[in-house]
């Protein structure tokens, strides 16, 4: 029986991770039955699995102990926080659905073709989502603030989701020599680039840059260096002065710290986030939107009013004593939600001890990425395993000055480490059913 039911619930696993990333991709803040009914499927795999076996299936991890240690946090902070029943909430619907997508992928994913045709559809999603939105620019329909948004909401999550998946397409595309596979790989390139300029986010931008040197660097190709550099000198001439403009503020250094010009309200964001974990070093404000948009409306008005004092006695050259009205310490302050910084944005959800459980969680990942990269001989795992790096690389320099910590953008996050680790799995088990399973017509692979 068991035998029956394994390869069954294994490939329903399958389907329904495809369609639950296509539908989070094509409908990131709607559709939610259906994207409940996904994840139902997948977890009742896991489940019917373990009825079957007659056994609790949980595959062993390097990042298991992280993961609770980093649950345990956030259920702690969530209990000293303002709002406690939002802060569970956070905790319940966002932080512990990422990990169940996580252990529904490595427990019921049992080999590398399923992997590959996951990773598969997930690049022929991300090419759709990036041809829809270059036909929404041009139409008006996709855009907001003259910036694609493609499916989502704003430029920096479109941005998010390109530089995902732009890494391990562009290491794929070198391993590929055959023209078929080559071709489509450079067509979804050509897409996710053209896509990626036309939200206009700096950090994509340089993310993307120093990922694609480290990719050239991995595996010793000065040429694909050199067609970086020389594509980005190339895009200077041809791009539309709006787009010359904006990428020239990243140079401006000694604008770095205006906030009006590049950081935009980042620089009270992080000045207020910083005054809230001084004032809550070791627990926190707790996880949630809530917590975060309340106490930057306090703390971000008293800064700005400051300043703005500040600015004052400058000009009249007289000092003054500053006193800030509690009615106007509203007025003017966006209503964020995050801190903008992931690790400014953890550390103030969670305190200290909930920072050093992500940082350990997340090096545990880089380390077993790299690890798996640095022992395998060249071949189509060692590439492939060096884009998923690559694309882990591209998100961090992601939250240097953005928080990708939430609904939609750790779900594809978690997609990617999800597929590491079930790829690192069948390494070392060295499964040799995926080598040759996949038709040569098709970028997979055999296609080499």
């Amino acid at each position: 029986m068991n035998e029956l039911i394994k390869p069954y619930t294994s490939r329903i696993s399958e389907y329904a991770f495809i369609t639950y990333f296509f539908i989070l991709s094509f409908f990131p803040f709607n559709a939610d039955i259906i994207k409940l009914l996904c994840f139902l499927i997948m977890f009742g795999c896991w489940i019917a699995r373990m009825i079957s076996e007659k056994k609790i299936l949980f595959t062993k991890t390097s990042i298991n102990i992280p993961v609770f240690s980093f649950l345990l946090c956030s259920l702690g902070a969530s209990f000293y926080s303002a709002h406690i029943k939002n802060s569970l909430e956070t905790v319940v619907h966002n932080y512990l659905i990422y990990f169940l997508i996580f252990y529904c992928m490595v427990n019921t994913i049992q080999n590398q073709e399923q992997a590959w045709r996951i990773l598969k559809a997930m690049l022929i999603t991300c090419g759709l989502v990036c041809a829809y939105g270059l036909y929404g620019y041009y139409t008006g329909i996709a855009t907001r603030d003259g910036r694609l948004v493609a499916t989502f909401e704003y430029h920096s999550r479109i941005a998010k989701y390109i530089s995902l998946l732009l890494p391990i397409a562009v290491c794929l595309f070198l391993w590929y020599k055959d023209i078929v596979s080559r071709l489509s790989l450079a067509l979804f390139v050509l897409l996710c680039t053209f896509s990626l300029i036309l939200t206009m986010s700096r950090t994509s931008w340089i993310a993307i840059l120093i990922t694609m040197l480290f990719i050239g660097f991995a595996v010793k190709k000065k040429l694909l260096m050199f067609i970086v550099i020389g594509v980005c000198a190339l895009l200077v001439f041809i791009l539309p002065s709006k787009f010359i403009t904006h990428a020239k503020t990243i140079t401006q250094v000694n604008k770095l710290f205006d906030s009006k010009k590049i950081l935009g309200e980042r620089l009270l964001c992080w000045k207020a986030s910083i005054a809230m974990i001084k004032d809550s070093p070791l627990l926190g404000i707790g996880p949630g939107k809530k917590n975060f948009r309340d106490a930057f409306q306090q703390y971000g008005g008293k800064i700005k009013e400051a300043e703005k004092q500040m600015k004052k006695e400058k000009i009249s050259g007289q000092p003054k004593e500053i006193k800030i009205k509690k009615k106007n310490l509203t007025k003017k302050v966006e209503k964020l939600s995050h801190a903008h910084n992931i690790f400014l944005h953890i550390w103030l959800e969670m305190g200290i001890v909930g920072l050093l459980a992500f940082l350990w969680l997340f090096v545990t990942v880089f380390y077993s990425a790299i690890k798996s990269w640095r022992s395998l001989k060249p071949g189509y795992e060692k590439i492939l395993l060096l884009g998923i790096t690559a694309s882990l690389i591209s998100i961090f320099l992601h939250g240097l000055t953005d928080s990708f910590w939430k609904k939609p953008d750790a779900l594809f996050l978690w997609y990617i480490v999800g597929l590491l680790f079930v790829f690192i799995r069948s390494i070392s088990n060295d499964n040799p059913v995926t080598h040759y399973s996949i038709p040569n017509k098709s970028i997979g692979p055999s296609a080499t």
